[in-house]
């Protein structure tokens, strides 16, 4: 659907084409997809398995209380049918375990990671492991550490090295007083090992198949969690859990969104940091097809279409004129040149360790290392969210 804030004259110009029976909004037909039969719908497959348990972290007072008001978890599920929390744990009838993670993975192995730390914890078998991300709620998904729901810095980990080890914690010891129960054994006996649950008895059990009864177990405020040393995951080089999906075409990218409405903005950027749009003719991109308006920005100008080739022919179509007055305009050696003239005046010292002077003797010596941008090797292509709406 569209934005609340969607200039007024890309909503008239997209209700105007959809009047007349056109498919604006939709992705152009030159895009070469098939709304009955695309590549990636060919190579998807599977099928869905029945949920039996579903754990999850503690949610803060607050957060409980709101949510009880509003009687739904995410998903749309009952209140009643779902326990959610910031990042949870749901082991399926058919034995399989998922992670919901609040971690979005852009290829840096978030969803095998953290998945480690359950499994490592609940004794599962690797095979047994799922992961898939967690709906956009930053009341319950936040990062510990940002405070939103966010995903970068190399804190996937370090946010949740405690909490996904005791949710996986958490539900073995679900899955030990559910077997205990139904075998009238003592729970000391019972023997958790990749994925399955036994005792010496002889008495055997599936994680699914102990999951109902399971998720009727008091959930453990504080599970006690594994020694290091007994790590058997942690540690270790597992195959990564998306490798198969992306290579399928099951796994799902902000490309392949594609809802009602929806519309391709791209911008034509300012050719040097600084500058800004002194003016622009706009005439010919508003006559590409496709193309339903044209926004001012301050470094850069706007082009709204429904579809990614005409968005980018409009762009072309611009004609700017830039203003430089308060652009970046030296060369990358003149700032490097720069930097090292700084370099040699003195700071501000934050920590102080051992003689680096000594160290350098009576050579001088300098350093230089490029820090390549992140954002060059993620995805730039995002969908703009306007409260549940998706542009």
């Amino acid at each position: 659907m569209l934005p609340d804030s969607m200039p007024p004259a890309v909503a008239r110009a997209l209700a105007a084409s959809r009047s007349d029976g056109s498919t604006a909004g939709k992705p152009a037909t030159n895009t070469g997809r098939d709304d009955g039969l695309s590549r990636r719908r060919f190579l998807q497959g599977g099928a869905s398995a029945t949920t039996a348990l579903v754990l999850g972290l503690h949610l803060p007072a607050p957060a409980r209380a709101r949510q009880a008001a509003a009687g739904t978890r995410p998903g749309g599920a009952s209140a009643n049918d779902v326990f959610a929390p910031n990042a949870f744990v749901r082991i399926a009838a058919d034995d399989t375990v998922t992670l919901v993670s609040k971690h979005s993975e852009i290829g840096q192995g978030a969803y095998t990671g953290l998945a480690t730390l359950v499994a490592e914890e609940l004794d599962a078998d690797w095979s047994q492991m799922r992961a898939e991300a967690a709906p956009s709620n930053t009341e319950l998904y936040a990062n510990q550490l940002f405070g939103v729901q966010g995903t970068g810095g190399s804190t996937s980990i370090a946010s949740s090295w405690e909490s996904m080890r005791k949710a996986g914690a958490a539900a073995r010891a679900m899955l030990v007083a559910a077997a205990a129960a139904s075998w009238d054994v003592n729970a000391s006996e019972v023997v958790v090992r990749k994925g399955r649950i036994s005792h010496p008895a002889g008495h055997v059990a599936s994680f699914g198949e102990m999951a109902s009864l399971a998720a009727e177990q008091t959930v453990p405020a504080e599970p006690m969690l594994k020694d290091p040393k007994d790590f058997t995951l942690i540690g270790t080089d597992l195959p990564k859990l998306d490798t198969r999906a992306k290579t399928t075409g099951a796994a799902t990218y902000t490309l392949d969104l594609y809802p009602e409405g929806m519309l391709i903005v791209v911008v034509r950027h300012a050719p040097k940091f600084g500058a800004t749009v002194a003016s622009v003719d706009e005439s010919a991109a508003r006559a590409v097809p496709g193309v339903l308006d044209v926004q001012r920005l301050p470094a850069g100008v706007a082009v709204y279409a429904t579809g990614t080739y005409a968005a980018l022919r409009g762009r072309d179509a611009l004609v700017i004129d830039w203003d430089d007055t308060n652009a970046e305009t030296r060369s990358s050696d003149e700032m490097l040149a720069a930097f090292e003239a700084a370099s040699a005046t003195p700071g501000l010292d934050v920590e102080t360790r051992g003689d680096i002077e000594a160290l350098h003797g009576d050579g001088a010596r300098s350093f230089h290392l490029l820090d390549p941008a992140g954002n060059k090797v993620q995805p730039l292509y995002h969908p703009a969210v306007s409260g549940q709406r998706l542009a």
